[in-house]
């Protein structure tokens, strides 16, 4: 696996710190998150580009049965595809860098 950049590392950080996506959609935002890299058409066993996460607590990312890695097709549906996400964090950054 390769290096992350600074830039890269510095775009990582600024998502991890908005806070876990679906807790904000809850109506709990700021929620301690860790980084989600979508799976978008990358194939098994490879993931998306560090550009391309969201910011999920333990909770949501994995531990509980909303969780995206334990049921996807349940938090899809509770809380939007994993594009749409994204979209929504890109959303979130540019709002907290102006």
């Amino acid at each position: 696996m390769a290096t992350k950049t600074k830039k890269e590392k510095d775009h990582m950080n600024a998502v991890a710190e908005l806070g876990c996506i679906a807790c904000n959609k809850l109506g709990f935002p700021g929620s301690p998150a860790q980084l989600h890299h979508i799976k978008n058409n990358t194939g098994l066993g490879r993931k998306s580009s560090n550009y391309e996460v969201i910011p999920l607590c333990h909770y949501h990312h994995v531990g509980s049965e909303d969780a995206y890695h334990v049921s996807p097709k349940k938090f899809t549906e509770k809380f939007g595809t994993q594009t749409e996400l994204l979209s929504q964090t890109y959303d979130l950054l540019q709002k907290s860098n102006s």
